[in-house]
């Protein structure tokens, strides 16, 4: 059992990671190396929100190739324009995202850094139509004149927290990310406001997300992009 002492001692270096990740922020695009507290840093602040505007895009585009391998993976996508790209749909699916650090921890000896993280979003109608349209009785949004069903009427316009994290895997020789892993708990809030695990089932079968937050590209929202 974690002693008081061991606790306030865990706290204290969370605390302390946190205003280290904040002064890393401070000084990113200091004529200095990269390390992957400074990355980790301007990543959070990056993506605060979602995918940047159009107007920074370009700058979010140079901070991946610069601080990432060019073969950068989350284990499903490879190179930093898949890894941009997704945002760009996570943003397109689901409104007033709130992307938020809650504690950061490094792990010298692995040379990773992991970030504990609060994502709050909003399923708006738009969110049905391109990632629950299943269920709708058109099968297709509506976008054929259907109904959407009760489960749908649930969760329109609901505000969705969703803890996960982020961990940088970080290569000391080309000061740059190997493989950044990102996971979020979608089927924990889901649940909340459904209530069943079959109602649950039921919203994420032909879904364009996965309980744990991977995005299934829907090719008529995303085309063109």
């Amino acid at each position: 059992m974690e002693t008081n002492l061991e606790s306030d001692i865990r706290r204290l270096r969370i605390e302390i990671g946190i205003l280290e990740l904040g002064r890393h922020s401070s000084i990113f695009g200091a004529p200095m190396p990269p390390t992957v507290w400074s990355v980790a840093a301007e990543y959070f602040r990056l993506f605060r929100h979602g995918s940047p505007p159009q107007a920074h895009y370009s700058y979010a585009t140079r901070f991946f190739e610069k601080s990432m391998a060019s073969n950068v993976t989350d284990g499903l996508l490879v190179g930093p324009d898949a890894l941009l790209a997704n945002w760009r749909i996570f943003s397109l699916y689901f409104d007033d995202v709130d992307f938020k650090l809650e504690r950061v921890e490094e792990r010298a000896a692995e040379s990773v850094l992991i970030s504990t993280t609060a994502t709050s979003i909003t399923i708006t109608s738009d969110t049905l139509r391109a990632v629950f349209l299943h269920l709708n009785s058109d099968a297709q949004g509506g976008t054929a004149g259907g109904e959407w069903s009760a489960l749908a009427t649930k969760l329109v316009d609901q505000r969705l927290v969703l803890y996960g994290s982020v961990k940088f895997y970080w290569d000391d020789s080309s000061n740059c990310v190997l493989r950044m892993e990102t996971q979020s708990d979608l089927l924990t809030p889901m649940l909340r406001i459904l209530g069943s695990l079959k109602d649950v089932s039921q919203v994420f079968s032909g879904a364009f997300v996965k309980p744990d937050c991977t995005l299934v590209p829907n090719h008529l929202i995303t085309r063109g992009m």
